[in-house]
């Protein structure tokens, strides 16, 4: 089985969209590395010798990672990277099953562009999936004659900003629904507890150790407008009714009350948590339309995943 390492998308759902270009090229890539050297001038039908194209279950797609590589080991001594490059992308072209496969060009302002990767793209259960060579890194550097794995993103959640600035509101909400959550965004929380580094430290503390709580965001200030302790949290998997009662009971233990921002029903920017929803892959932009008939929805943006395939 392969090892897929899975990451949530940033919060700032309008940047994803600029930078998700990357990756979602790649996808496509990976499956048609399935195809095989040998398998390039045909298509394989499940079943036979060589099962390079077409996979039973796309967890097995680590299998073609040591194709890529015997095909690589093939180029001539003294290839460059950009010669790599286009004798990749020629090699996906030729596969059949492979929709598309292109050189990625640098972020970097150099003229002419230089081209910092390859990606590909296949049809899986109708589905286009892109996949990027992640080309592996050796004593610091990256070599360009063999890939570590694949880069590759899902268009499998949705980023949903409501008019809602009290949690058990948000709860509400997503009992209601049948979609997973993977993160609950804007928490803004101040205590009533005697402001002084103890008691920040107490806190950020003991709300770090939680299940559903992220180090990295839980950060607590002293005297922030308005005054007293106050933090701001993200929360997790908080489909889980368990986390949701043990929220409830964090906010007594340490005198938790939501910041009671002043409300404005016309700006899209205005007060209100931000909750990401899983949803079934590739069905973004339907789920964006259902979410914003919500009257209490400020706006709705489908959003990603990063995989890693090892």
């Amino acid at each position: 089985m392969k090892n897929v390492v899975l990451k949530i998308g940033p919060a700032a759902v309008h940047m994803m969209r600029k930078n998700v270009f990357e990756c979602a090229k790649c996808v496509a890539i990976l499956l048609i590395v399935a195809i095989g050297i040998a398998g390039c001038d045909k298509t394989f039908q499940s079943g036979e010798e060589h099962q390079f194209c077409f996979f039973d279950n796309f967890d097995e797609i680590n299998k073609t990672i040591p194709i890529v590589n015997e095909f690589l080991a093939e180029l001539p001594d003294g290839t460059t990277k950009e010669q790599t490059f286009q004798s990749l992308v020629t090699w996906f072209k030729s596969c059949p099953c492979i929709i598309d496969a292109t050189m990625i060009p640098s972020d970097a302002a150099i003229y002419p562009p230089e081209m910092a990767g390859v990606s590909f793209s296949v049809m899986e259960n109708g589905t286009i999936i892109e996949l990027y060579l992640d080309f592996a890194v050796i004593d610091n550097y990256v070599i360009y004659s063999q890939i570590a794995g694949y880069h590759y993103v899902k268009q499998d959640a949705i980023h949903v900003k409501t008019k809602f600035t009290k949690i058990d509101n948000v709860f509400d909400f997503i009992n209601s629904l049948e979609f997973g959550v993977k993160e609950i965004q804007r928490g803004t929380y101040v205590s009533s507890m005697q402001v002084n580094t103890d008691n920040l430290e107490y806190i950020v503390n003991n709300l770090k150790a939680k299940p559903y709580t992220n180090d990295a965001w839980v950060i607590a200030h002293l005297n922030w407008y308005p005054g007293g302790i106050t933090l701001f949290i993200n929360l997790y998997g908080m489909k889980n009714l368990d986390y949701q009662t043990d929220w409830f009971k964090s906010m007594n233990d340490y005198k938790l009350v939501e910041y009671d921002f002043e409300e404005d029903s016309d700006n899209i920017y205005g007060p209100g948590h931000i909750i990401v929803f899983q949803i079934p892959e590739g069905t973004g932009k339907h789920w964006e339309a259902k979410f914003m008939e919500y009257d209490f929805v400020r706006w709705a943006e489908m959003s990603y995943s990063g995989c890693v395939i090892r």
